[in-house]
């Protein structure tokens, strides 16, 4: 009995040493790749990035009048200052495979007009957010919509919205922001989608 445990014991002792050779190897293989791609990358030259798909606020679309509270007022502002940058979604691109696709001479800029775009939904979020819990469906609506017309990838927007169609009773509405999902730039579609289709069944 002691000769089996000192066996399987040895057995235990090999096969770890194995598997911690071939984890350092892989992670060595995938450190080599990665600063490869990063070398590459940096010699990237600078293209054109004056036509992309950039994001313009429609400040028509939204309610920009004086709120008597004036955290409302403060998003509202953020937004509006907002307005006058340039805005790019660029979720889901790391920083290599933006300079493998526009130059390394563009990441500066990139990086802040992704920013612009982060800042820009989830300012929208809190802005609704706030309007709703201050009964102002229809101005929280507009919104939480225009956010979604942005392709937001902020979750909590899609379910607040949700949440409110389902006060409506309109549960076609939550049927067309279900539909929506494959669209947007986010992780764990399948589980926003099941999360608003709870929403709805409610």
């Amino acid at each position: 009995m002691g000769l089996a445990i000192i066996i399987l014991t040895l057995l235990f002792a090999i096969w770890l040493q194995y598997q911690i050779r071939k984890s350092n190897k892989i992670n060595k293989q995938s450190m080599e790749s990665f600063w490869h791609r990063e070398i590459q990358s940096n010699q990237t030259r600078r293209v054109n990035i004056s036509n992309l798909d950039y994001i313009t606020v429609s400040l028509e679309r939204l309610p920009m009048d004086d709120h008597e509270d004036p955290t409302i007022n403060s998003y509202r502002d953020i937004i509006y200052d907002l307005s006058n940058k340039k805005i790019l979604n660029l979720t889901g691109m790391t920083n290599t495979e933006l300079k493998f696709k526009y130059g390394a001479a563009n990441i500066k800029l990139l990086s802040e007009y992704d920013n612009n775009y982060t800042k820009l939904v989830s300012m929208l979020h809190k802005w609704g957010e706030r309007l709703y819990a201050h009964g102002n469906l229809e101005e929280a609506i507009l919104v939480l919509e225009y956010a979604i017309s942005c392709f937001t990838d902020v979750s909590k927007t899609y379910k607040l919205l949700a949440t409110i169609y389902k006060d409506q009773n309109t549960p076609d509405k939550i049927n067309s922001l279900i539909d929506f999902i494959p669209l947007v730039k986010t992780l764990r579609k399948e589980d926003l989608i099941n999360e608003l289709k709870r929403i709805k069944d409610s």
